[in-house]
């Protein structure tokens, strides 16, 4: 049963190598292609305090945009220029991402400020060629309690209207 030095020279040995290559090469890859386990993203904005400039009526309160809900609840706004929404996240937070999901009723132009204080306001983000549908937003890490999304030109004639205002860590 006990093989000789001998024979278990040459070609068997040679497998064993190209095996153990291909495994080492397999775990290189997986460990460079991974995403960071610190990088899952964590919604910090759901259920949390939200005021807006205006609300169009019943039903369309700025909460409603900080619910979890994609679909069956929208914060709108009257239908002027310009408008802004915003949360208190309760404590100054590390922020990396947005995510606006809009209702057809959607903002063409707008900037997202960031504040730690609610009264000293900072932009991360503008844009003034918004489409509506999902804006999924990617800032450099900035730490902020508050978060508004301050809209200067409507991309329709009704008000503005989201159905979700996601921030991430």
């Amino acid at each position: 049963m006990f093989r000789s030095r001998a024979a278990l020279s040459g070609r068997p040995r040679v497998g064993v190598l190209l095996v153990t290559l291909a495994a080492v090469l397999a775990t290189s890859l997986t460990l460079a292609t991974a995403p960071d386990a610190g990088a899952a993203d964590t919604l910090l904005s759901q259920n949390k305090p939200a005021t807006a400039s205006s609300s169009e009526g019943d039903g369309l309160a700025p909460s409603a945009a900080f619910d979890g809900n994609l679909t069956g609840t929208r914060w709108a706004s009257e239908w002027r220029d310009p408008q802004s929404i915003q949360v208190d996240l309760a404590a100054p937070t590390v922020l990396r991402r947005l995510q606006l999901v809009w209702d057809p009723a959607y903002a063409k132009s707008y900037q997202v400020q960031v504040s730690e204080d609610g009264a000293n306001w900072r932009a991360v983000h503008s844009t003034s060629d918004g489409n509506g549908d999902v804006d999924s937003i990617e800032i450099a890490a900035t730490t902020a309690r508050h978060v508004r999304l301050n809209l200067t030109a409507r991309g329709t004639g009704w008000g503005y209207s989201l159905f979700e205002f996601g921030v991430y860590s």
